[in-house]
């Protein structure tokens, strides 16, 4: 007979229910939604068989399948430390860490906070993955990655049964090179027919061009696709076409004082930035302490977004 494989995350969220008694309270202790932290028990309940909480009552009270289930919980909670604190033999973090990307953040994420990952944790290594978002939090709800960096369009939210930071905001610019922004004022209409410097189908702010293009009838023109931003970056500032990208984000580029800002009224998309965490990440906490702290620190420094100083240059 096989038996079901229960989650360490989903026995940890079954002994803070039961030990706060309220899904409430166990989700502000736990960082979850209380719809994420009823879905945990919910899951741990089918797996196991049994009701556990007598949800009647309030304060919210045991089965005696619970009270039986609750001492089993609480053992194997305990092992499982014992089993993580016999490889704690180094104070510093050694090994893998499995780091997602998103494409547009690659050049972000590997200058400052990857080296400040290196000097903090020598003994570290980092390997990078780059994709679009929606698969990377994907992988780390599988373990495949132990946490992410990603984008979301404003108003979209990343998975409620994983640990997520919102670190920052930005608005995305429609650019072009220096001549051709100089000889707008440019048209929603008259970019399209120029045509577009744009990454492949699944990218977000690609998909807010289709959604401004639809009331004129038009689908986005695009001439040249590419994963790499700043392969994009250059196109754009050769005349190529028109691109969309949230400008600070993209890192230092050798190519940036060569494209501006255009004035797009129609198409004004915003991006959120997130850390998204593997529920267990063990001793790999501190370097996700310190990602989170380098990552605050480029997003929210005092000097204006680039967007802003291009335009400023340009008039």
């Amino acid at each position: 007979m096989q038996r079901s494989a229960m989650k360490l995350n989903e026995i940890h969220t079954f002994v803070v229910v039961a030990e706060a008694q309220s899904v409430q309270d166990a989700g502000r202790r736990l960082g979850l939604t209380q719809s994420a932290v009823s879905r945990l028990i919910q899951r741990l309940e089918a797996e196991l068989g049994v009701t556990l909480f007598d949800r009647q009552t309030k304060p919210l009270s045991l089965t005696r399948d619970g009270e039986v289930a609750l001492s089993h919980a609480r053992r194997i909670l305990n092992a499982a430390t014992d089993f993580s604190d016999a490889f704690a033999g180094s104070v510093e973090p050694k090994g893998l860490l499995r780091l997602g990307v998103a494409h547009v953040l690659a050049s972000l994420a590997a200058g400052p906070p990857l080296d400040e990952l290196r000097a903090g944790f020598p003994g570290l290594t980092v390997r990078l993955h780059s994709d679009w978002s929606n698969p990377l939090m994907e992988q780390v709800r599988s373990g495949a990655l132990d946490g992410a960096v990603v984008l979301l369009c404003e108003g979209q939210s990343p998975p409620e049964d994983l640990p997520c930071l919102r670190l920052g905001r930005e608005p995305v610019s429609v650019i072009a090179s220096v001549e051709r922004a100089a000889a707008g004022p440019w048209s929603l209409d008259a970019m399209n027919r120029v045509g577009w410097v744009l990454q492949p189908d699944g990218c977000r702010y690609r998909n807010a061009l289709g959604v401004a293009l639809a009331p004129l009838g038009q689908r986005p023109n695009v001439t040249v696709e590419a994963f790499d931003q700043s392969l994009l970056l250059s196109l754009v500032a050769r005349g190529v076409g028109f691109g969309l990208a949230p400008l600070r984000l993209l890192g230092s580029n050798s190519v940036a004082d060569r494209v501006r800002p255009v004035e797009a009224p129609d198409l004004r998309p915003t991006v959120t930035v997130w850390l998204v965490k593997s529920r267990v990440i063990g001793r790999l906490g501190a370097v996700f302490d310190r990602l989170e702290d380098s990552l605050n620190r480029q997003l929210t420094q005092d000097a204006p977004p680039l967007d802003a100083a291009l335009y400023s240059a340009a008039e």
